[in-house]
C-alpha cells in the first residue's frame, strides 16, 4: 500500500497549502481583481505606487506570488479608498 502512495502524482501548486499561511495572487490574478492593464501594473509597481503590494517568500521559480489578503482589501475599498488606474492620454 505504501507503494501507491509513492506512485501518487504530487499536487498542483495551487493545491499545495501556501507556506506562512497566507494565500497567494500571481500577477494576472491581481489584474483581474484591481482592474487595470498589465502595463501599468508594471510601471505603478516600479514607482512604488502599489503599497497593497508584498512578494511571498521565499520564491520558487520564476513567478512571482503576492499575499492575497492585502490585495483583497486594496480592491473591497477598505485601503484608504478604491483608486482607478487610468492613464492619460495625449490628445492629438
Amino acid at each position: 500500500m505504501s507503494r501507491q502512495r509513492g506512485l501518487q502524482a504530487a499536487p498542483s501548486p495551487t493545491q499545495q497549502p501556501q507556506r506562512h499561511g497566507h494565500r497567494a495572487y500571481t500577477v494576472a490574478q491581481i489584474i483581474e481583481r484591481v482592474p487595470m492593464s498589465r502595463r501599468t501594473f508594471y510601471r505603478l509597481k516600479a514607482l512604488g505606487e502599489l503599497p497593497f503590494l508584498e512578494e511571498c517568500q521565499p520564491r520558487t521559480g520564476r513567478i512571482v506570488r503576492y499575499r492575497a489578503d492585502l490585495v483583497d482589501r486594496y480592491a473591497a475599498g477598505q485601503w484608504g479608498g478604491r483608486r482607478f488606474f487610468v492613464t492619460a492620454r495625449k490628445s492629438a
